[in-house]
Order: structure tokens, then C-alpha cells, then sequence
């Protein structure tokens, strides 16, 4: 017979944790907001430095900086290597979520290490594990939950003998926290500044208070010899200090004001433990059962330390912060310029750090009888949580069906009607999160090099991926972006508006499902072969001359201007138009005369039927300067690091077998703009294109 006597809270806790840890594996799609961005974008990193994937280079660049928000995007990227995309996330879920009770298990211990019942809030890890912030996508502030709590439980662990390797530690554990989240870490070193503070200080102004009658100078020695550990601790947290102060003064510089929701919403997410609230009010009831039983444990404690006449302990500290934090909850904006769910991420920590105030040394009835309504309460919070994975899993399921549909090389948009993003048929409105907003973004993972121009990371310079933006023409970036139709689009909810149907007028809709349709760019059957023209053996033959507003073409070839853009059964630029122009009258050619350079990559895609082809690129130097550049052909690296110098005309022909209906030549050159040893006069890293031949040698 089992003997439940037997049981210890290692066994609790790893039967609590596979049970948390399940609904990541059972369902195939986590239903948060933005985590599918996150995967996209991991995506993007992973990629970013193969010029092959040009329309995500011709999309994006990379912001690599040291900032906040970086390391679920490394995490990602890093398991991109190893798994597929959505089998990345649940690795990454798995140790984000499971890291949380972990984290507050080590916290507590931490704090109540050698006392009876210390374990008894630690199940408080298990249901904010599962917070509102996590279904919102934030998996950078999740992260940060657990590096909160394991830095401030190293902290605490250490803070009486704080040796160098010490210190070392807890700058790593300080740094991670850092590079997950802003909010997390100026929080945690405000608590560890607040709990060294009011620990040590208030001793000292106790004794200070002693010796007042033995004079000032004998109360001023006195004060400054007890206040030693608090002058210690500022000092080793200077650069902790400094860290948060540069990101404040930057964002106060960047940022006048912030918004404010009001007092009711903040009334009623405080009473109503909203950071803990996803889908619908259904958590807020049962919420009411963890207040009630932490309400008891409090009265319990008060008791207990009356009783034991324990007037003042150094838990107190977590109190004050817990009141500190409960202000701030209350006075913060929501939002302060671009980052916002600042109330929220206070929030969350409100309640935990109450948990270390509160005794475990109590009668062990009491310490059973509170351990045991808090995993009663992780079990009802955690199975609602599983229902409703359960009923969404279902629509996400048909929200990214299409996925398989999608084509390397290709941009796609997303569309929905008002209210598209909230409706759900299983929970009616999705009321605090939009699970099915962003998990578009997996559209672009499953085929190479595809843009996701509906990415929202990228409008900010807060993630690691931004829009491409650089310096043009004026109007030109916009201009393209609203000429270029994207090859795709996904509707979800289709909206009935006269814009929607303007938008997809040259598309077609390629699979549709009861709320989405899939919408592809409308082709042409095939390449248009009355532009070629033939050789004399009867073979197909084009020519091109790359050149800028108001070149002269070349007999007999077709001027590609800033305004060639791709078309179905044609030809042109694949992604934006070189626009910057190199011109030089001096006897060259009418093809060499003129022709684009940059340092961007290009791609020139021309529409041909199978075989085998004849390619010749023409290319020329500026002036007396020495040029570099790299071309790829579908793909196949044709030229690498190619010299062109002295003024000279060069041609490059190679030959290329078609199986795919097209080709495409990539045009790039060094990543370095300008490597330091070579001379700027003499050798410069971007490339100029002239014009290209093709010619075909083997039809099929």
C-alpha cells in the first residue's frame, strides 16, 4: 500500500511541475500574443547574415546593441540551430516557465534557510508562472521573473559575507536580468537597495540613538561604524546604479511623459491579481481564494510574532519593499513612451515578495493547512489554463493552416476585420490578450527568406531586428513600400471594406477555411517570350542596361531604372531599386557609360523557361579607385569578392542551369563598408552593375 506519509515537497514539486509543464508539449501552438514573432525574428537573426535571404536583408537590419529585450531573441535564434521553429518555442516555454518556481523556490530558501516550513509559500512559483505578461508574448519579461528572484535570493544568500567571486556572481545573475528586461532589473536592485538599507541602517540609527548623550562626536562615530555594511553595499552597487541611470536619463530624454490608466483599472487589477488574468475573468474569482489565504497567513504571522515578541526581523525588509512596489504600482504610468505594462510587471512581484515577510515557522497544522490551499489553488489556476489551451489550440491551428503554402523569396501581410483579433468561437471575445494576432508571423518561418512586413518588433529600437530604413531619396523608402504589393496576404476574419478588396484586387485566394483566406499574388502563366529576342541559332537572348533616372539605354537593351519592379513573366528588381548613380562619358560604351551602385544588396530577378542559360555581367570602376563585390545566381555563389579597378570595364560570363522558372542575381558586396587597412581613395566596398546578357544555349 502507498504510504502518503512518505511524500516530501520534492515530490510535490516535481509532480506540479510536469503538470505546469505539459500543456507547452500537449497543444501544438503556445496561444500567447507576440511569441510567434519572437520565433520569427530569432528566425531573422539566425539568417540574417546569408545574402542568399535578400528580401529579409532588403526588410530588416540588425540593431546589435546591448540593451533590455535581448536574450529570449538569443535563446531562439540559438535553438533555431537545433530545432524547428515551433519546436524552438516549446524548448524555450519549457525553460522560461519551468525556471519560475525554480527561481522562487531558491529565493525563499534563500531568505528562510534553516527554518521549519520554509517551503510553505514557495507554490506561490507555480500559478505566476503562468502570468498575464507570458500570454501577452513577453518572453524576455519572463525570463527576467526567475533572474529576479535567483539574483535577489544570491543577494540575500551572501549579503553578510559578500566575497569577490561573490560579487562576480551576482554581476552575471544582475547583467542577465538586465538583458531580459529593464522593468525586472531596476525593480530587483531597488529591492536589494531598499532590504540592505533598511536592515542595516535602522540598527545603526538604533545604536547612533544609544550613545546621543555621550555627544555628537561620539554618536557620529558611532553612526558611521554601524552604517558600514550600507556604505559597502552602494559601493559594489555603483555599477548597477549607473546602468539603470543611463537607461532613465536616455529614456527621459527620449520621453517627456507617460500614460496613466486611471484609478479604477487600478483598482480593480490590484484586488483582482490581474497579472495573473488572460483570457477571461474566470482567475479573477478563484483570485479572490489566494488573497483570503495569504490574508490568514498574515494574521497567522502577526500572531505568531507577537507571541514570540520577534518586534523587528530582517524579513521586514520584503514588507516595506512589497508597500514600496504596491506604490509604485499605483503612481506609475501604464506607459512611458514605446514600453508599456508597467503597472503589470510591478504587479507580478507584489504579492511574491509578501510571501517572504510572511513566518513558515509556524504550528504545523497551520504550515500544512496554508501549503495546501496554495497548491489546491496552483491546481484550479493551472487546470482553467489547460482548458483553455484546449479550446483555443483548435482556431490557431486554422489561423496558420496555410503556412505550408508560403514560397522562399516572397512578403507577406496580414489583414482582419475590427474585432478579427479578439474573437474566438470557443471563449467569445478574448477579452486581455490577442492570441492570434502575431502568430502570423509563422507564416514566415517555414520557407526561406520571407519578410514579414507586418513584423511590429521592427518599428522599435528596442529588439534586436528593426525596419530597413536607410538614407534615401526623400519619399522614396515610402513610396516603395506602398507601390510594392506584398506576394501574400492572410486574412483572418476577412474585413468587408472597399479598402480590403483594393488591396487583394491582384490577388487570388489560394485556401480558405471557415474565418481565414489566403490570398497569392496573381502570376502570369509563364515567361513572356516576345521580349527576347533570338540569336542567329534560333536561341533566346536579353540584354539589360542597369542605369539611374534619365540614363541612356543601350541599342538593343532594356533600361532597369529605379522604377523597375518585378512583374510576373518579366523582369526587375526583387527588392528596392539600386537608386544611387554612377555616370562616366569618358569613351566607355553606351552599357559602361552609366549604370547603379550602393552597398545594399540588390536582387535582379528575370522570369525564363527551364534550361540551360549564358550569363554575362558587365561591370566598371570609378575612376582610379579599386572596387569589391559578390554575386550569387539562385542561390549558387557565382563571384566572390570580384576586383574591378583602374577604370576598366570588366565582363564576367558564366553558365547556369534553370529548373525553377526564374533567375535571380544577387549583387553584394564586403559587410564592411570600409575595411580600416585598406585607403579610402584607393579601394571602396560597394559595387557598380553596368548591364547583364542573358543568353540561352540549351533549351528544354
Amino acid at each position: 500500500m502507498f504510504n502518503w506519509r512518505s511524500l516530501s515537497w520534492k515530490h510535490i514539486f516535481v509532480v506540479l511541475l510536469i503538470l505546469h509543464l505539459l500543456p507547452i508539449w500537449i497543444f501544438a501552438y503556445f496561444p500567447s500574443q507576440d511569441g510567434a514573432s519572437h520565433i520569427y525574428n530569432g528566425l531573422v537573426l539566425k539568417e540574417y547574415g546569408k545574402h542568399e535571404n535578400y528580401k529579409m536583408r532588403d526588410a530588416w537590419e540588425l540593431n546589435i546593441t546591448v540593451f533590455p529585450n535581448w536574450l529570449s531573441h538569443i535563446m531562439l535564434a540559438a535553438l533555431l540551430y537545433v530545432f524547428p521553429p515551433v519546436m524552438s518555442e516549446k524548448v524555450f516555454l519549457t525553460i522560461a516557465i519551468g525556471m519560475v518556481p525554480f527561481a522562487f523556490f531558491y529565493f525563499l530558501n534563500a531568505v528562510h534557510r534553516g527554518q521549519k516550513g520554509q517551503y510553505v509559500y514557495a507554490w506561490l512559483g507555480f500559478p505566476f508562472a503562468y502570468n498575464y505578461l507570458l500570454y501577452m508574448g513577453f518572453y524576455n519579461f519572463q525570463l527576467s521573473i526567475s533572474f529576479f528572484f535567483f539574483s535577489f535570493g544570491f543577494w540575500w544568500k551572501h549579503k553578510d559575507d559578500m566575497q569577490v567571486r561573490h560579487l562576480a556572481c551576482l554581476y552575471v545573475l544582475l547583467l542577465l536580468t538586465y538583458l531580459s528586461h529593464i522593468a525586472s532589473y531596476g525593480l530587483v536592485v531597488l529591492g536589494i537597495t531598499m532590504a540592505g538599507s533598511s536592515m542595516w541602517g535602522v540598527p545603526a540609527i538604533a545604536a547612533a540613538w544609544r550613545t546621543r548623550a555621550e555627544g555628537f562626536i561620539a554618536l557620529l562615530q558611532t553612526f558611521v561604524v554601524t552604517l558600514k555594511p550600507v556604505f559597502r553595499l552602494l559601493l559594489y552597487m555603483v555599477p548597477m546604479y549607473f546602468v539603470l541611470a543611463d537607461y532613465y536619463l536616455q529614456s527621459v530624454k527620449q520621453h517627456t511623459q507617460g500614460k496613466h490608466r486611471g484609478a479604477e483599472w487600478v483598482w480593480e487589477y490590484f484586488w483582482g491579481v490581474k497579472s495573473i488574468v488572460y483570457f477571461t475573468d474566470w482567475h479573477v474569482t478563484v483570485n479572490y481564494f489566494l488573497l483570503a489565504v495569504l490574508g490568514i497567513a498574515a494574521i497567522i504571522s502577526i500572531g505568531y510574532r507577537i507571541q514570540r515578541k520577534e518586534w523587528l526581523k530582517q524579513t521586514d525588509a520584503f514588507l516595506l519593499i512589497a508597500f514600496m512596489f504596491t506604490y509604485m504600482f499605483v503612481r506609475a504610468p501604464w506607459s512611458y513612451g514605446p514600453g508599456g505594462w508597467i503597472n503589470d510587471r510591478i504587479h507580478l512581484y507584489i504579492l511574491l515578495l509578501l510571501g517572504a515577510w510572511l513566518i513558515p515557522n509556524m504550528g504545523r497544522r497551520f504550515r500544512h493547512a496554508i501549503a495546501a490551499c496554495l497548491i489546491v489553488f496552483s491546481l484550479l489556476h493551472f487546470g482553467r489554463t489547460a482548458y483553455d489551451h484546449a479550446r483555443i489550440a483548435p482556431e490557431i491551428a486554422e489561423l496558420v493552416s496555410g503556412t505550408h503554402l508560403i514560397e522562399p523569396h516572397t512578403t507577406y501581410q496580414m489583414r482582419s476585420e475590427e474585432e478579427g483579433w479578439h474573437k474566438s468561437e470557443a471563449l467569445g471575445k478574448v477579452e486581455y490578450v490577442t492570441p492570434y494576432v502575431h502568430h502570423m508571423a509563422l507564416y514566415g518561418v517555414y520557407a526561406d527568406d520571407v519578410a514579414h512586413l507586418a513584423n511590429y518588433e521592427a518599428e522599435f529600437n528596442y529588439f534586436p531586428v528593426n525596419r530597413n530604413a536607410e538614407n534615401a531619396p526623400e519619399n522614396y523608402l515610402d513610396l516603395w513600400y506602398h507601390k510594392a504589393l506584398a506576394d501574400y496576404v492572410i486574412a483572418w476574419y476577412p474585413p468587408d471594406t472597399a479598402e480590403f478588396r483594393a488591396y487583394t484586387d491582384d490577388h487570388e485566394i489560394i485556401h480558405e477555411t471557415k474565418h481565414l483566406q489566403l490570398y497569392r499574388r496573381k502570376r502570369a502563366p509563364g515567361p513572356i517570350l516576345d521580349l527576347w529576342d533570338k540569336t542567329e541559332t534560333g536561341n533566346l537572348i536579353i540584354r539589360f542596361d542597369m542605369q539611374p533616372y534619365g540614363g541612356i539605354t543601350a541599342p538593343d537593351h532594356y533600361g532597369i531604372g529605379p522604377n523597375t519592379e518585378y512583374e510576373s513573366g518579366k523582369f526587375g528588381w526583387h527588392t528596392r531599386a539600386p537608386y544611387e548613380a554612377f555616370q562616366d562619358n569618358g569613351g566607355k560604351s553606351a552599357l559602361a557609360q552609366d549604370g547603379v551602385w550602393h552597398q545594399r544588396d540588390a536582387a535582379f530577378k528575370l522570369d525564363l523557361p527551364n534550361g540551360n542559360y549564358r550569363v554575362t555581367n558587365t561591370f566598371c570602376a570609378d575612376e582610379d579607385r579599386t572596387h569589391t563585390l559578390s554575386l550569387l545566381a539562385n542561390g549558387a555563389q557565382i563571384l566572390k569578392d570580384f576586383t574591378v579597378d583602374d577604370n576598366k570595364v570588366r565582363e564576367h560570363t558564366y553558365t547556369i542551369e534553370v529548373t525553377e522558372g526564374y533567375l535571380t542575381q544577387v549583387i553584394y558586396t564586403s559587410k564592411d563598408r570600409v575595411r580600416p587597412e585598406d585607403d579610402w581613395e584607393n579601394k571602396l566596398h560597394f559595387w557598380i552593375w553596368n548591364g547583364c546578357t542573358v543568353e540561352q544555349i540549351q533549351p528544354k
